[in-house]
C-alpha cells in the first residue's frame, strides 16, 4: 500500500545546499566581481538613496510635506482633494509616527523611481517591438501570480538585510503593472499623430521622447500609481527583513497586542497611500489651464520661495515636531474595547475557535497527510488540467506538487493548502453573492465602495491584530484576516461580471416576459460565469498572498516557516518556501483561469 506522506528519501536537501551557497556569499561579498562590480554598486546606490531621503524628510519641519503636497495638487485648483492629502501628509507627525513613516516613504519614493526606470523602457521596448513583447509578456504573467513574499527570499540571499532587499523586492513586486501600463500608453498613442510627426522628419528618438512619451503619460502615471500601492503592500513583510519603518510599528503592536496603536500605525501607512495617491493623480487629472494664468508666471516661483522660507524658519526656531501630539485615548478606548469583548464573549469565541481548528482544519489536515495516497495529491490537479484540455499545464502541475515534496514542506504544504481551502471557501461565499447584488445595485455599491477601499488599503496585519485579542494567537485570526483581505477584489470583479451582461440577451430574456429573478438565474448569472470564475481566482491569489501574515498570527504552516526563513534568516528555508507558495501559485491560478476559459461564451 502506498503510503500517504511523501517519502522522506525523495527529499533533495535543498536547505543545506542553498545554505552552503549562502555561506560562500557571506565570505566572498566584498570580492567576487558579480557582487564587486554589479550587486555592491546597486546596493550602495540605493541604500545611500534611502538614507539620504530618510535624513531629508527627519530633517523637514513637520510642517513642510504637508505645505509641498498641498501646493502640488492646488495648483489644479482642486483645492478639498489639496486640504484632505496636506491632512494625510501631517497625519503621522501628529501621532509621533514622524520617524518611521520617513524611513517608509523613503523606501516607496526609491522603490518607485527604481520601478520606472526599469519598466518603462521595457514597456516601450514591447510596443515597439512584437517580439520583445513575446517574450516579456509570458515573464510578467508570472510575476504577477507569486506572491510577493515569494520574492524576499533570492534577494536576502544577493543583499543582505535591511532596507535594500525591501526596495528591490518591491520594485520587481511591482514591474508588471508598470511594464504593461507603459505599453499600454505608447499603443494608445494615435496613428495619425505618429504618422504627422514622421512627415515632419522626426526621427525615432524624437518621436518617443516628444510625442509617445508625452501621450502615454497618464497611462505611465497609473503604473506609478499601481507601484506605490503595490510598495505599501509589502511595508509590513518587508519589516522582517530589517527595513524598519511603519511596517515595524505595526508588528511591535502585534506584540504586545495592542489593537489600537495598531490601527494608529495602520493609519499612517493609509494615509501615506492617500497623499501618494492624491499627489500622483493631480498630474493626470488636469483641469484647464486659467488664461489668467499666464499672467501670473511669478506664482508658482512665490510659492517655492514661502515654502523655502517657511522650512528655513522652522529649522532655525526648532519646529521639527508640530506643537501638539493627538493623544493615544482612541487607540486606548480600542484597546479597552477589544479586550473587554475578548473577555465578555470568551466562550463564545473560545468554542468557535475549538471548532474550526479541531473539526475543520486539523480534520482536513490529516485526511490530507494520512488517509490520502500521496500520489493522488498529485495526479488530481493533473486530471482536473487535462479535463479542461491543457496538457502543459497538468505536467507544470506534477512538475509543482513534486516540487512541493522534494524540498521537504510536504506537511505544511498540506497544512496551507487546507486553512487556504477554508478561507476560499468562506470568502468566495461571501463575495460573490455580496458581488451580484452590487452589480445590480448601485446604491449597495456606493455603501460598500469605502468599506472595500479601507480594506484593500488598510494592511492586512492591522486588522488581524484585534483576532488575536479575541481568539488568542493560531490559525482562526490568520484565517479571518485573509478571508476579509480577500473579499474586496472578489466582490468588486464578480460585479463587474454581472454588469457587462446588460445587453441585447438580457433584452431578449425580458421582453418574453422573464422576471428579474428569472433573468438573473438563466441569463445573468450563466454569461458571468467566466467572470465570476476570475474573481475566485483572485480570491485565492489573495489568501494566499496572506500566507506570511497567517504566520506571524500564529498559524503554522508555511506561513510560520516564511516568518522563520527571514528573520534568522534561513536563506535555504526561505527557498524551499519559496519553491512551494510559488507551486501553488501557480497550479491554483492557472486552473482556475483554464476553468473560466472552458466557461466563456463561444467555447
Amino acid at each position: 500500500m502506498i503510503a500517504a506522506g511523501f517519502p522522506d528519501d525523495w527529499n533533495i536537501e535543498l536547505a543545506e545546499k542553498v545554505n552552503e551557497i549562502n555561506g560562500w556569499v557571506r565570505e566572498n561579498r566584498l570580492s567576487h566581481p558579480l557582487w564587486k562590480w554589479i550587486v555592491n554598486p546597486i546596493s550602495d546606490s540605493m541604500d545611500w538613496g534611502i538614507t539620504r531621503l530618510t535624513d531629508l524628510f527627519e530633517a523637514l519641519p513637520w510642517f513642510t510635506l504637508p505645505l509641498v503636497v498641498f501646493a502640488l495638487i492646488a495648483r489644479n485648483r482642486q483645492w478639498t482633494t489639496a486640504l484632505v492629502a496636506a491632512a494625510c501628509a501631517a497625519y503621522p507627525s501628529l501621532v509621533g509616527l514622524s520617524e518611521p513613516s520617513a524611513a517608509t516613504l523613503a523606501l516607496i519614493v526609491i522603490s518607485v523611481i527604481t520601478s520606472a526606470l526599469v519598466g518603462i523602457p521595457i514597456g516601450v521596448a514591447a510596443a515597439h517591438h512584437p517580439r520583445v513583447d513575446a517574450a516579456v509578456r509570458p515573464v510578467l504573467d508570472a510575476m504577477q501570480t507569486i506572491p510577493s513574499t515569494v520574492y524576499l527570499i533570492p534577494v536576502v540571499l544577493f543583499f543582505g538585510i535591511g532596507g535594500v532587499p525591501a526596495a528591490i523586492a518591491t520594485v520587481v513586486y511591482a514591474l508588471p503593472p508598470m511594464v504593461r501600463l507603459t505599453t499600454l500608453g505608447i499603443r494608445q498613442v494615435p496613428e495619425q499623430t505618429v504618422e504627422a510627426g514622421r512627415m515632419m522628419g522626426s526621427t525615432d528618438r524624437q518621436l518617443l521622447t516628444k510625442i509617445e512619451l508625452p501621450l502615454a503619460v497618464p497611462s505611465i502615471l497609473t503604473g506609478v500609481n499601481q507601484t506605490i500601492n503595490m510598495a505599501l503592500g509589502i511595508v509590513v513583510i518587508a519589516a522582517l527583513v530589517g527595513a524598519g519603518g511603519l511596517g515595524q510599528e505595526v508588528i511591535r503592536t502585534l506584540k504586545v497586542r495592542s489593537p489600537g496603536r495598531g490601527m494608529v500605525a495602520g493609519l499612517a501607512i493609509v494615509a501615506i497611500a492617500v497623499m501618494l495617491d492624491r499627489v500622483v493623480r493631480s498630474f493626470v487629472d488636469r483641469t484647464p489651464t486659467d488664461p489668467a494664468a499666464t499672467t501670473r508666471r511669478w506664482l508658482p516661483f512665490a510659492v517655492i520661495g514661502g515654502i523655502v522660507a517657511a522650512t528655513l524658519a522652522g529649522r532655525a526656531a526648532g519646529a521639527d515636531a508640530p506643537p501638539f501630539q493627538l493623544d493615544s485615548s482612541v487607540a486606548d478606548a480600542v484597546d479597552s474595547a477589544i479586550t473587554w469583548f475578548s473577555r465578555t464573549a470568551y466562550g463564545a469565541t473560545s468554542a468557535f475557535n475549538d471548532f474550526v481548528v479541531r473539526h475543520i482544519i486539523v480534520r482536513g489536515r490529516n485526511l490530507l497527510t494520512d488517509d490520502v495516497p500521496w500520489p493522488l495529491m498529485v495526479a488530481l490537479p493533473a486530471a482536473l488540467a487535462l479535463a479542461l484540455r491543457k496538457p502543459w499545464l497538468a505536467v507544470g502541475s506534477v512538475v509543482g506538487v513534486l516540487a512541493t515534496g522534494a524540498v521537504g514542506l510536504w506537511a505544511e504544504a498540506i497544512d496551507t493548502l487546507v486553512q487556504t481551502f477554508c478561507a476560499v471557501v468562506i470568502a468566495a461565499a461571501i463575495a460573490i453573492p455580496v458581488g451580484i447584488w452590487t452589480g445590480r445595485s448601485k446604491r449597495a455599491e456606493a455603501v460598500l465602495s469605502p468599506v472595500l477601499d479601507a480594506l484593500q488599503t488598510v494592511p492586512s496585519l492591522v486588522y488581524a491584530i484585534p483576532f488575536v485579542s479575541i481568539f488568542s494567537v493560531g490559525a482562526v485570526p490568520g484565517l479571518i484576516a485573509s478571508v476579509l483581505y480577500a473579499i474586496p477584489p472578489g466582490i468588486r470583479i464578480t460585479a463587474l461580471g454581472i454588469k457587462q451582461t446588460d445587453g441585447p440577451i438580457v433584452e431578449a430574456a425580458t421582453s418574453f416576459g422573464a422576471t428579474n429573478r428569472q433573468v438573473m438565474r438563466g441569463v445573468r448569472i450563466p454569461l458571468a460565469t467566466p467572470t465570476i470564475i476570475l474573481a475566485l481566482n483572485q480570491v485565492i491569489m489573495m489568501v494566499l498572498a496572506m500566507v506570511i501574515i497567517a504566520g506571524l498570527l500564529g498559524a503554522g504552516a508555511v506561513g510560520f516557516a516564511a516568518v522563520e526563513a527571514l528573520t534568522k534568516p534561513d536563506t535555504g528555508l526561505g527557498f524551499e518556501v519559496g519553491i512551494t507558495i510559488m507551486a501553488m501559485a501557480m497550479i491554483l491560478d492557472r486552473l482556475t483561469q483554464a476553468l473560466a476559459e472552458r466557461f466563456r461564451p463561444g467555447r
